[in-house]
């Protein structure tokens, strides 16, 4: 028997709330919460150049911010590594820092 469908982070929002609406489901909100600061943080930057500061697919940091996806751990903390900030809720919030110099 296959396993159900768990609903994407964005699903338990109302109305297109992602990611600044209220839920009931605290995983969501923290889902949420970490979509909020890494869109913040990855304000000014290409998907691509966030892939290539973290090492993160590109389109598994737009599935994030979108709420397309549960990101996993090893997701995280590339993304907080790679960017040099926490991103998970409950830390300090992130800070602004200077774009890293272009790899190539």
């Amino acid at each position: 028997m296959a396993r159900p469908r768990r609903k994407a982070p964005a699903e338990h929002f109302a109305d297109s709330a992602w990611p600044d609406g209220d839920t009931d489901d605290p995983a969501a909100a923290a889902a949420a919460a970490f979509a909020a600061r890494l869109r913040t943080v990855a304000a000014g930057r290409s998907y691509r150049q966030l892939e290539a500061l973290t090492g993160v697919d590109h389109t598994a940091i737009a599935k994030t911010i979108t709420g397309a996806t549960w990101p996993d751990l090893a997701t995280i903390a590339k993304l907080e590594h790679g960017l040099d900030t926490d991103l998970w809720p409950g830390r300090t919030p992130p800070q602004m820092h200077a774009p890293h110099p272009d790899p190539t």
